[in-house]
Protein backbone atom coordinates (compact mmCIF):
# COMPACT_ATOMS: atom_id res chain seq x y z
CA UNK A 1 0.00 0.00 0.00
CA UNK A 2 2.97 2.27 1.15
CA UNK A 3 4.35 1.63 -2.21
CA UNK A 4 1.37 2.05 -4.15
CA UNK A 5 1.14 5.62 -2.40
CA UNK A 6 4.54 6.57 -3.30
CA UNK A 7 4.29 5.15 -6.71
CA UNK A 8 1.19 7.83 -6.96
CA UNK A 9 3.01 10.65 -5.74
CA UNK A 10 6.07 10.53 -7.92
CA UNK A 11 3.38 10.20 -10.96
CA UNK A 12 1.79 13.19 -9.64
CA UNK A 13 4.83 14.96 -9.11
CA UNK A 14 6.13 13.92 -12.91
CA UNK A 15 2.73 14.99 -14.63
CA UNK A 16 3.03 18.18 -12.51
CA UNK A 17 6.87 19.00 -13.31
CA UNK A 18 5.86 18.42 -17.18
CA UNK A 19 3.29 20.76 -17.28
CA UNK A 20 5.28 23.97 -15.94
CA UNK A 21 8.05 22.76 -18.18
CA UNK A 22 4.95 22.85 -20.62
CA UNK A 23 3.61 26.35 -19.93
CA UNK A 24 7.22 27.32 -19.86
CA UNK A 25 7.75 26.68 -23.46
CA UNK A 26 4.73 28.01 -24.25
CA UNK A 27 5.18 31.36 -22.76
CA UNK A 28 8.59 31.68 -24.45
CA UNK A 29 7.82 31.33 -27.74
CA UNK A 30 4.99 33.38 -27.36
CA UNK A 31 7.06 36.12 -26.16
CA UNK A 32 10.03 35.92 -28.51
CA UNK A 33 10.68 38.66 -30.96
CA UNK A 34 9.64 37.44 -34.18
CA UNK A 35 10.70 40.33 -35.91
CA UNK A 36 9.35 44.09 -36.87
CA UNK A 37 6.31 43.77 -39.12
CA UNK A 38 6.43 44.61 -42.52
CA UNK A 39 5.52 47.92 -43.56
CA UNK A 40 3.51 48.63 -47.09
CA UNK A 41 5.58 51.57 -48.97
CA UNK A 42 3.33 53.94 -49.38
CA UNK A 43 4.49 54.83 -52.96
CA UNK A 44 1.48 54.39 -55.49
CA UNK A 45 -2.09 53.41 -55.37
CA UNK A 46 -2.47 49.68 -55.92
CA UNK A 47 -3.15 48.76 -60.04
CA UNK A 48 -2.77 51.98 -61.77
CA UNK A 49 -2.70 53.60 -65.07
CA UNK A 50 0.70 53.65 -66.91
CA UNK A 51 2.08 56.90 -67.68
CA UNK A 52 3.00 56.62 -71.47
CA UNK A 53 5.25 59.73 -71.01
CA UNK A 54 7.58 57.80 -67.86
CA UNK A 55 10.64 55.34 -68.48
CA UNK A 56 8.87 53.27 -66.46
CA UNK A 57 5.95 53.33 -63.70
CA UNK A 58 4.55 50.91 -61.03
CA UNK A 59 1.51 49.83 -61.18
CA UNK A 60 0.79 47.02 -58.92
CA UNK A 61 2.61 46.50 -55.70
CA UNK A 62 2.14 44.46 -52.49
CA UNK A 63 3.86 43.85 -49.09
CA UNK A 64 4.03 41.08 -46.93
CA UNK A 65 5.99 38.60 -44.03
CA UNK A 66 9.37 40.83 -44.92
CA UNK A 67 9.19 40.54 -48.51
CA UNK A 68 7.77 43.55 -50.82
CA UNK A 69 6.57 42.86 -54.77
CA UNK A 70 6.10 45.55 -57.43
CA UNK A 71 4.91 45.04 -60.88
CA UNK A 72 6.68 47.77 -63.50
CA UNK A 73 5.34 48.61 -66.83
CA UNK A 74 8.16 49.82 -69.39
CA UNK A 75 9.48 50.03 -73.08
CA UNK A 76 12.98 49.58 -71.61
CA UNK A 77 13.27 46.14 -70.23
CA UNK A 78 16.64 46.03 -71.01
CA UNK A 79 16.97 48.27 -68.03
CA UNK A 80 15.43 46.27 -65.57
CA UNK A 81 18.22 46.16 -62.69
CA UNK A 82 18.64 49.43 -62.87
CA UNK A 83 15.43 49.88 -62.15
CA UNK A 84 15.22 47.96 -59.48
CA UNK A 85 17.71 49.65 -57.97
CA UNK A 86 15.63 53.02 -57.94
CA UNK A 87 13.11 50.77 -56.65
CA UNK A 88 14.42 48.58 -54.07
CA UNK A 89 17.71 50.76 -52.65
CA UNK A 90 15.48 53.57 -50.65
CA UNK A 91 13.48 50.60 -48.87
CA UNK A 92 15.94 47.06 -48.81
CA UNK A 93 16.88 47.46 -44.77
CA UNK A 94 13.14 47.17 -44.07
CA UNK A 95 12.63 44.14 -46.23
CA UNK A 96 14.43 40.60 -46.54
CA UNK A 97 13.58 39.88 -50.19
CA UNK A 98 12.42 42.31 -53.11
CA UNK A 99 10.87 41.26 -56.48
CA UNK A 100 10.21 43.16 -59.17
CA UNK A 101 8.06 42.10 -62.13
CA UNK A 102 8.32 43.62 -65.42
CA UNK A 103 6.23 43.69 -68.25
CA UNK A 104 5.46 45.09 -71.26
CA UNK A 105 3.13 48.53 -71.45
CA UNK A 106 -0.15 47.17 -71.70
CA UNK A 107 0.70 43.70 -70.42
CA UNK A 108 0.54 42.12 -73.84
CA UNK A 109 2.08 38.92 -72.28
CA UNK A 110 0.67 36.73 -70.21
CA UNK A 111 3.62 36.20 -67.70
CA UNK A 112 6.28 38.91 -67.16
CA UNK A 113 9.30 38.88 -70.07
CA UNK A 114 11.61 39.66 -66.71
CA UNK A 115 11.78 39.39 -63.06
CA UNK A 116 14.64 41.37 -60.55
CA UNK A 117 15.18 39.46 -57.32
CA UNK A 118 16.85 41.57 -54.41
CA UNK A 119 18.69 39.79 -51.33
CA UNK A 120 20.61 40.67 -48.60
CA UNK A 121 22.44 37.14 -49.42
CA UNK A 122 22.72 37.11 -53.13
CA UNK A 123 22.01 41.10 -53.78
CA UNK A 124 20.04 41.64 -57.30
CA UNK A 125 19.45 38.73 -59.63
CA UNK A 126 17.77 38.93 -62.82
CA UNK A 127 15.67 35.74 -64.56
CA UNK A 128 14.79 36.56 -68.22
CA UNK A 129 11.96 35.08 -69.24
CA UNK A 130 10.90 36.25 -73.18
CA UNK A 131 12.95 38.22 -75.11
CA UNK A 132 12.41 42.23 -75.68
Amino acid sequence: MKLMARTFLVAIWLAAAGMTGVLGFIGYELSRSRGGPSQAMPIAPVRRNPNEWARWVITEHRSAHQVFIAHVETRFLTEAVAITHQIADPVKDRYAEILVYFHRPGRPDVLPPRRVQWTRAGGYVQTIYADP
